[in-house]
């Protein structure tokens, strides 16, 4: 085989990279091996460029662009969205999550000294000072949701 046609799917690959791509309660023909034969394949074929590293490199780019589409996004955004407004919490905290509307505030924790020059004290008081807002931002999410 050539260089060239190395990097490339065939016609009859598009097409059953296509199908695969359809989600399975969607696909007609619904079944590999009805596929392979619409495609004018033996059943061992499909198998076969399933392996081929092109095949698999193209099937990633296909899936990456269909899972990061805006549209199907949005559409999943919407559905968590109107499942919490009839009262699902999951679907509220996911939604808001998502949003990043319930992020927990970043914590900023100062000090003058290096790392290695601060005292017992001083560190432990650092650590309880975080761990202390760890725990309100905790306590505030159990609220919201």
């Amino acid at each position: 085989m050539k260089q060239n046609e190395e990097l490339t799917l065939t016609a009859q690959q598009q097409e059953y990279l296509n199908w695969l791509c359809i989600a399975p309660q969607e696909r007609v023909p619904n079944s590999k091996e009805t596929c392979a034969e619409q495609i004018d394949v033996d059943i061992t074929t499909p198998r076969r460029w399933q392996k081929e590293d092109i095949f698999v490199a193209q099937r990633k780019t296909a899936v990456d662009d269909i899972q990061g589409s805006p549209e199907r996004t949005q559409r999943l955004l919407d559905t968590l969205y109107s499942k919490a407004l009839e009262g699902d919490t999951k679907s509220a905290q996911l939604y808001l999550q998502a949003t990043n509307r319930m992020a927990p505030p970043s914590v900023t924790i100062s000090s003058n000294k290096k790392t290695v020059d601060l005292t017992d004290a001083e560190l432990d008081s650092l650590i309880s000072t975080i761990a202390e807002r760890e725990k309100a931002n905790r306590n505030h999410l159990k609220a919201v949701v």
